[in-house]
């Protein structure tokens, strides 16, 4: 298993943009980070939409520094998503299913609770719902990731993110979960809270919870807007008016969705968005100085594959998108940056050293 490892890291690293210690660049001052997650996005989710593009330029070549990271969690070689968003939120190995916290039950605040604490605006945009494992380590605090309850109230009395949007309206409304209808509770506490994307682009007065589907907002293939692209951009926009700085988390949480159902079709829409995303991205990152944009994956989902259609791959002309399995595998994901120092993330790293470079950075020792 070690051998294979070694084998595989050695194949990847090439196509890494790597550097020599000795002309390493200069740090540069960075005033927004732009956390970007790929839920379940492995190097070959990420290559299979560079050949369905026909491998015109898409947003991923536009990246400066690629790295890669180790995902696996405090008690198994393949993480779930609390695990590892939790690693890369607030820096630490914890195990499967737990949220901002430590095996032994110590909580550790998040990368965005950091940057509030210091006076920076913060924002999670996600296509699940909002309570889903990835944007919840970002501001929960729970053994379990399945306790929505506790991670509502985690949320509405803890920690609270300047803006929160994706799915999940049912988990705080249905007496399945709560007891009393939390969104009215969350308006009671000050929040300004948003039905639909069109009322949220209407809105700016923050802290903003938006919750626009009962369950996970609907896959790109089932719409015919780039909802995750402009509800990232107006987060932005509203973060910005902050002249301290930002921090934001976005992730397109369907990639992980259309894997597990070993959907190619699925997978291709799901990729188009996020290369939407990316590219919008990282043209507000082109004229605002001191943006460092970072796009990694929290696993790879799928154990996808790229094989050729025919037997001799010299005369094959297709590509075959296979998949492995319908859940996680431990193989290690891409991290892109892009920006302010984005230098500092072109390396093999463990994930939750993506937090430690971004608080070292965005926030400091």
């Amino acid at each position: 298993m070690k051998k294979f490892f070694l084998v595989f890291l050695t194949a990847m690293i090439p196509f890494a943009q790597g550097f020599s210690a000795d002309k390493a660049p200069k740090n540069e001052k960075v005033k927004n980070v732009i956390l970007i997650i790929g839920d379940g996005m492995g190097l070959a989710a990420a290559a299979s939409w560079m050949i369905d593009n026909s491998y015109a330029p898409t947003a991923f070549d536009r990246a400066q520094f690629v790295g890669f990271s180790k995902t696996y969690s405090a008690n198994s070689r393949v993480t779930d998503s609390a695990a590892s968003g939790t690693a890369m939120a607030c820096g630490i190995k914890t195990n499967n299913g737990m949220l901002g916290q430590l095996p032994d039950g110590t909580h550790v605040p998040s990368i965005a609770a950091l940057a509030n604490e210091k006076g920076l605006s913060t924002g999670i945009v996600v296509t699940s719902y909002v309570l889903d494992a990835t944007p919840a380590a970002f501001f929960a605090h729970v053994p379990k990731r399945g306790m929505r309850k506790e991670i509502i109230d985690d949320y509405i009395g803890g920690f609270r993110p300047d803006i929160l949007v994706g799915g999940g309206r049912k988990y705080f409304t249905s007496s399945d979960y709560v007891p009393e209808n939390m969104i009215d509770k969350a308006v009671k506490e000050g929040f300004t809270y948003v039905s639909t994307p069109e009322e949220f682009y209407q809105t700016r007065t923050t802290p903003i919870l938006g919750l626009f589907a009962d369950e996970s907002y609907p896959m790109a293939i089932e719409r015919d807007t780039d909802f995750l692209k402009d509800a990232a951009m107006h987060t932005i926009d509203i973060l910005d008016d902050n002249k301290k700085g930002f921090f934001a988390m976005i992730e397109g949480s369907h990639i992980d969705h259309a894997e597990h159902a070993n959907n190619a079709e699925q997978l291709t829409f799901e990729m188009e968005e996020f290369d939407k995303l990316l590219n919008a991205v990282f043209d507000y990152a082109d004229t605002h100085k001191g943006t460092l944009v970072v796009i990694t994956a929290d696993h790879e989902t799928g154990g996808v594959t790229l094989l050729g259609a025919g037997k001799d791959s010299k005369s094959t002309t297709g590509i075959d998108v296979k998949f492995g399995t319908t859940g996680h595998s431990g193989i290690p994901v891409p991290v892109y940056s892009y920006g302010a120092s984005a230098w500092k993330f072109g390396q093999v790293m463990e994930n939750i050293e993506i937090f430690s470079r971004i608080k070292s950075l965005l926030i400091g020792k």
